[in-house]
C-alpha cells in the first residue's frame, strides 16, 4: 500500500464532518497528525492528494494552510509540507481512546464495534434507589473524599470473600476503574519514568501515563502472558515507575496470566522495590470464573483496582482501588484536593448491585460468552485470513490481520468507518503507538447488530485486500 493511499485511508469519511469543504479536510488531516503516526511526514504534494481525493488543487491548498496556521506542519520551498514531531504530550485529547471520539457527534446508522461495555439493559435497568437512602450513610454535607463507608465496607467485604481480607479503610472509591488509573498516575509516575506495560494493553492506561509526562514501555509476552525474563531485562537496564498489568482478564485479548508465572514477576517486584498495579475491571467476567489476585500474594506492594462498570454498566462511574491504608490515604487526599470525592447516587447504586453481584455475573458471563462466539463465528465465516484466538473473557476480540495482505489496524480502522461500523486500531493498546497488523472489535452490542457489523468489516477488508 502506498503512503498517499495510506493517508487517504487514514483520513476516514472525513466528507462527513461539519464546516466548508477546505475545514473538513483540514480537521481530518488534523486528527491524523494528533494520533503521531505522522510525524516528520511530508504530505503528498497538493495536486497528487487532490485527485486521490476528489476536490480541486485549491481545496489541498487551503487545507495545508489551515495546518500551518495550527503549527501542525512546516511549508518550505522544494522540501514540500513536512507534518511537525507532535511529541507525547503534544497530542489531542483521547488520542489513545479514539473509539471515544464518535460519542460526540452519535450516528444511529453506525454500528458500535468500538466501546468495550455493557448496555444498560434488563440485567441492571431495574435497580431504582432514591437520594434519602444516604441518610443515615454520610455526612450531612455529603462530602466524602474516600466514598461512603457502607460501600467500602461492602466491597472489602466481597473483596475478602475473594481471597484478598480486605478492610474498609484499605478501599478508595472513584470514578471508574480509571480515575483510580488516573490518581495512581499522578502519585507514583514523574516526568520521563518508565512504566512497564503489555504489548498489546487498555489505551487508557497509556495516554494517562504519557500525560503524566511518563514513558511506558513494552515488555514482551506470549499467550500466558508478561514473561518474568523478560520484565527481569528491563529492570536490569533501568528503574522503573510502576508495572501495570491485567493479570485475570487482560484488556483487549481477554487473556489471563499463568497463575505458575505470576510468583516470578512479583518476586522481581520486590527485589526492585517496584509498585505493581493490578487492573481487575474484567475480572469478574472471566469466563471460567475469576483467578486469584496478585494482591492476596503480595498485598504491601500491589494496588488492585476494581469497577462495576463492566459487569453493570459504564454510566455508573463507581471504581475502585485496594492497597495499604497509607497509600490510600495520600490516593484520599489527591482525590479531595481534585473532585472532593465520587457522586453518592452512583454508590447508592453500586452498594444495591453488592447485594446480588453474584446472581449479576453469572448472568452477564452467559451474555458476554454467547455474544462473543456469535461475533466470532460471523468473522470467521466471512474472514477467515483473520486470526482471532478466542477469549477467556471480557468485552472484545483481538483480530490479527495477515501480515502478507499489507494492511495495518490503522487503515483497517479507517475503511471500517467509511462501510459505517466503527473499530479500534491496534496501534492504540502499544505503547508510542507503533503501526500494528491488528483491531480491537467489541462485542456488547445485540447479535444482529454484531452481524450487521461483521458484515461492514468484510467489506472495509474487501476494499483494502482484495
Amino acid at each position: 500500500m502506498s503512503e498517499l493511499t495510506r493517508l487517504t485511508a487514514q483520513l476516514g469519511d472525513w466528507r462527513q464532518r461539519p464546516g466548508a469543504l477546505v475545514e473538513r479536510l483540514a480537521d481530518a488531516l488534523a486528527a491524523v497528525i494528533e494520533r503521531g503516526g505522522l510525524d516528520g511526514v511530508r504530505l503528498p504534494a497538493e495536486r497528487r492528494l487532490a485527485s486521490e481525493l476528489g476536490v480541486s488543487r485549491a481545496t489541498v491548498v487551503h487545507a495545508y494552510a489551515r495546518l500551518r496556521e495550527r503549527r501542525l506542519v512546516l511549508s518550505r520551498e522544494r522540501s514540500g509540507t513536512v507534518v511537525r514531531s507532535v511529541g507525547r504530550r503534544g497530542r489531542a485529547p483521547g488520542t489513545q481512546l479514539p473509539q471515544l471520539h464518535r460519542l460526540l457527534a452519535p450516528d444511529a446508522e453506525r454500528v458500535d464495534l468500538a466501546v468495550a461495555a455493557p448496555p444498560l439493559d434488563e440485567l441492571v435497568a431495574g435497580i431504582a434507589v432514591e437520594l434519602g437512602e444516604a441518610a443515615e450513610l454520610v455526612q450531612p454535607h455529603g462530602y466524602d473524599p474516600q466514598g461512603m463507608p457502607a460501600l467500602r465496607e461492602a466491597i472489602a467485604e466481597r473483596l475478602t470473600r475473594d481471597g484478598l481480607d480486605a478492610r474498609a479503610d484499605e478501599v478508595l472509591i472513584t470514578s471508574g476503574a480509571h480515575e483510580a488509573l488516573n490518581l495512581i498516575t499522578a502519585l507514583f509516575v514523574g516526568r520521563s519514568q518508565p512504566v512497564a506495560v503489555d504489548a498489546p494493553t487498555y489505551p487508557g492506561a497509556l495516554e494517562l501515563f504519557e500525560r503524566a509526562g511518563g514513558r511506558p514501555l513494552t515488555v514482551a509476552g506470549d499467550a500466558a502472558g508478561m514473561r518474568a525474563d523478560a520484565l527481569a531485562a528491563l529492570l536490569d537496564r533501568q528503574v522503573v515507575a510502576l508495572l501495570y498489568l491485567m493479570p485475570g482478564c487482560h484488556s483487549p485479548t481477554g487473556r489471563s496470566i499463568a497463575l505458575g508465572r505470576r510468583p516470578a514477576l512479583l518476586e522481581l517486584a520486590a527485589r526492585h522495590d517496584l509498585l505493581v498495579v493490578e487492573d481487575a475491571a474484567l475480572d469478574k467476567l472471566r469466563f471460567d470464573g475469576p483467578l486469584p489476585s496478585l494482591r492476596a500474594l503480595a498485598p504491601e506492594r500491589v494496588l488492585r483496582v476494581g469497577s462495576l462498570d463492566k459487569l453493570a454498566w459504564a454510566g455508573l462511574r463507581v471504581g475502585w482501588v485496594c492497597g495499604p491504608r497509607a497509600t490510600i490515604a495520600r490516593l484520599a487526599a489527591l482525590k479531595a484536593a481534585r473532585d472532593l470525592g465520587s457522586g453518592i447516587l452512583g454508590q447508592l447504586a453500586a452498594l444495591r448491585l453488592l447485594r446480588d453481584v453474584d446472581t449479576l455475573r453469572v448472568a452477564r458471563v452467559e451474555q458476554a460468552r454467547a455474544r462473543m462466539e456469535h461475533l466470532r463465528g460471523e468473522l470467521a465465516a466471512r474472514i477467515p485470513a483473520w486470526r482471532i484466538d478466542r477469549p477467556q473473557g471480557g468485552w472484545s476480540l483481538w483480530a490479527e490481520l495477515p501480515p502478507d495482505a499489507g494492511v495495518d489496524g490503522d487503515a483497517l480502522t479507517a475503511a471500517a468507518a467509511r462501510h459505517g461500523v466503527d473499530v479500534a486500531a491496534g496501534s492504540a493498546h502499544v505503547a508510542g503507538r507503533e503501526r500494528v497488523s491488528a483491531i480491537r472489535i467489541a462485542y456488547p452490542a445485540p447479535e444482529p447488530l454484531l452481524t450487521k457489523g461483521a458484515e461492514r468489516l468484510a467489506a472495509a477488508w474487501a476494499e483494502l485486500a482484495p
